[in-house]
């Protein structure tokens, strides 16, 4: 088990911080993704800006 002094204030050493924060950004990039082809999928449907 991990020494006491080695935790960081949210109780997690860097390792166990460095993995949330990947499996975090993994799940942040899918969103994006799937938030930036709804927003192009609603554009082709209704344009909001009329050029």
């Amino acid at each position: 088990m991990a020494d006491n002094t080695d935790l960081s204030f949210t109780g997690l050493t860097d390792e166990q911080a460095q993995e949330l924060h990947s499996v975090y950004m993994s799940g942040f990039g899918i969103f994006a993704g799937v938030a930036v082809v709804a927003h192009i999928l609603t554009y082709i449907k209704l344009p909001w800006f009329a050029f």
